[in-house]
């Protein structure tokens, strides 16, 4: 078997193809990756041809110039990996390896692969982070959470007046970009993305149904907004911002369950996201929801991770390695 790996444009890749391979990742297709072009990103894909044919595709996004780039797929924790051909699952460790020793000669500032549908295995390049995710079972317009205070805050919501809509730029942009200014300060920092991604997301949005926007407002201000995509059969919820003033109306488990059970047709589970291992307030609220933690691989190469390589290497030529050969986790 002859296997070649390069790294391409993304509108040098056969969209096609990608769309096949990518299963219904929302995370894999062409308006999320250009999303990333308002904050100087570039779309690529590193492909892997087998015998001639191509076998598989890395979909992601490059940041920066010259030996300053870094590689992510996907940016903001957001789920990558490798897409294969059916024909060529017997191979898919080999084709990883490959993949992963490309990323190396690439030598990128920093490469992150989050890893959620496990499509990689490990390498001694990588250090391998666990991630978590909190995944709920629902279904049906009935459905609701098993801490029925949620239910009891959602039917408040309700009776205080608050509505929640589909969320249109024109109408609630600037009303928009005021809660993020304003989640960003309880969290004392910038807001993480400029008013040029959300215009584009929500463009996206507009013609892509994978988007789910959802607006909430009371009396005419800005309450509260959330962003869920579809990906291969979930709801993810993507962000979130709010007005603390309004949170006695209980905006977010209200536009949560709405959405739940109005926008969700055809989805299994919801997908809460990630938690960082800092934030155990948001890991509680989000087990008030039910559902299981499901553990996945995030594969990072930085230059501390690169050196843990090379040392790796030095020791077992030298015959001082020991274990499994794989860079440790830290």
């Amino acid at each position: 078997m002859s296997l070649r790996v390069r790294c391409l444009s993304r509108d040098e890749l056969p969209e096609p193809t990608l769309e096949r391979l990518a299963a219904g990742s929302w995370f894999a297709t062409a308006g999320f990756a250009g999303l990333w072009r308002t904050v100087d990103g570039t779309p690529v894909g590193w492909v892997v041809e087998r015998d001639g044919r191509l076998a598989g595709v890395m979909p992601g996004v490059e940041f920066g110039h010259g030996p300053l780039t870094r590689f992510c797929s996907m940016p903001d924790g957001c789920y990558g990996g490798l897409l294969l051909e059916p024909e060529a699952e017997d191979d898919r460790a080999a084709i990883a390896a490959e993949l992963f020793e490309a990323l190396s000669a690439r030598r990128y500032r920093g490469a992150h692969v989050f890893d959620f549908y496990q499509t990689l295995t490990r390498h001694p390049g990588f250090v391998v982070r666990a991630c978590e995710a909190t995944v709920v079972e629902i279904g049906g317009p009935d459905w609701a959470p098993p801490d029925r205070k949620l239910v009891a805050q959602a039917r408040k919501a309700t009776r205080q007046g608050i509505r929640v809509e589909s969320f249109e730029w024109a109408r609630h942009g600037e009303g928009f970009l005021r809660l993020v200014e304003l989640t960003a300060l309880r969290h004392h920092a910038k807001p993480r993305y400029p008013r040029a991604f959300y215009q584009a997301l929500a463009d996206l949005a507009a013609r892509d149904p994978r988007v789910v926007w959802r607006w909430c407002e009371h009396d005419g201000a800005p309450a509260a907004s959330h962003i869920y995509v579809r990906e291969r059969g979930m709801l993810l919820a993507w962000h979130s911002y709010f007005d603390r003033r309004f949170s006695f109306l209980k905006p977010n488990p209200y536009i949560r369950l709405t959405t739940c059970r109005t926008a969700a047709a055809g989805l299994a589970r919801m997908n809460l996201g990630s938690t960082p291992a800092t934030a155990a307030g948001l890991a509680a609220y989000k087990r008030r929801w039910g559902g299981t933690r499901v553990t996945y691989p995030s594969y990072e190469r930085t230059a501390r991770a690169g050196l843990l390589a090379v040392l790796g290497g030095f020791r077992r030529r030298n015959g001082n390695g020991a274990g499994n050969g794989h860079a440790s986790s830290d």
